[in-house]
């Protein structure tokens, strides 16, 4: 597929699902909103002042949770809008590897010498050269199909870490880029 089609048919694919999510967390929002209101137009009578405060905290809960999903959608179009010919073709290859969701949001992307992770709450953007160790186990607190613990010791202290699918191709293409991009660093996993 070339280059423009199939970086239109991820920015399609990423727009859509941030168009449900967003509308599904954009529903919970109006309900609890109409509960707010339903409670406060009958609070004059009978005062229930936890019951508002707590339907209050869902409220700014799911607005804050949606702050969030938007950053974390608009990280994947930053990434992808700057990834070259080649980058597009690897994560193209490596998609067909990946369980229907992770196709169009992965865990992680390679593009440029760098790495970018996806968290809901952060998504940060580290080089390899920075790594000293990537250290890869198995994740026994995972509800998902990530069943993978990826574990990055910075060369300047501090950690970071994410969770990953156990997709043999996409955990070599990880150990493959890293040694490409900083050959000395520590590789300690399971894997061959």
């Amino acid at each position: 597929m070339p280059e423009k089609n199939y970086r239109e048919l991820l920015l399609k694919k990423i727009g859509r699902i941030k168009r449900v999510t967003l509308s599904i967390l954009g529903t919970c929002i109006t309900f609890i909103a109409v509960g707010i209101s339903v409670l406060l137009y009958y609070s004059s009578r009978d005062r229930n002042d936890f019951t508002i405060y707590m339907t209050l905290f869902g409220l700014f809960f799911f607005i804050v949770v949606g702050i969030f999903i938007n950053f974390f959608f608009k990280s994947y179009v930053e990434v992808i809008n700057v990834m070259t010919h080649q980058d597009l073709e690897v994560l193209e290859g490596l998609s067909e590897s990946r369980w229907w969701i992770e196709k169009y949001l992965p865990s992680f992307i390679i593009y440029s010498g760098q790495i970018r992770i996806f968290k809901l709450y952060r998504q940060p953007k580290l080089y390899f050269i920075e790594i000293d160790e990537i250290s890869i186990r198995p994740n026994y607190f995972s509800r998902s199909r990530q069943t993978k613990l990826v574990i990055f010791k910075k060369l300047k202290g501090g950690n970071c870490f994410f969770s990953m699918d156990s997709n043999p191709v996409q955990q070599k293409h990880l150990l493959d880029k890293a040694i490409e991009n900083n050959p000395k660093i520590i590789i300690k996993t399971d894997i061959p």
